[in-house]
């Protein structure tokens, strides 16, 4: 039996059989080496090989620069109609749009 699956045995033994019993008390009852199973419980479950750990280094940034505008622009016109119809303008021109609501009132 692979080693992983005798200890998980042992284990689920244990824990349905214990009656009161301290492990290493289960141990030498059922026949089990008590030492190795204590060492193999430190270690389960296996863990893998660490990473060795990696010099701090720099991390590369970047700056997005947003451009103010130098002139008034119409970023988002929402008009609603009395029937509630809805209209969205959207114009880098602010005469067109003032010309538009001019022609709609």
């Amino acid at each position: 039996m692979e080693t992983k699956e005798y200890f998980e045995k042992v284990m689920q033994d244990y824990n349905q059989h214990r009656s009161g019993r301290s492990l290493r008390k289960y141990c030498k009852e059922e026949g089990v080496d008590y030492d190795w199973l204590i060492e193999y419980k430190k270690n389960y479950p296996p863990r893998k090989a660490e990473a060795a750990p990696t010099a701090p280094g720099f991390i590369s940034l970047s700056l997005e620069e947003k451009t103010v505008p130098s002139v008034w622009q119409v970023a988002q016109l929402v008009l609603s109609s009395p029937t509630g119809d809805m209209v969205e303008i959207k114009s880098n021109n602010l005469l067109v749009a003032a010309e538009l609501l001019r022609k709609m009132s």
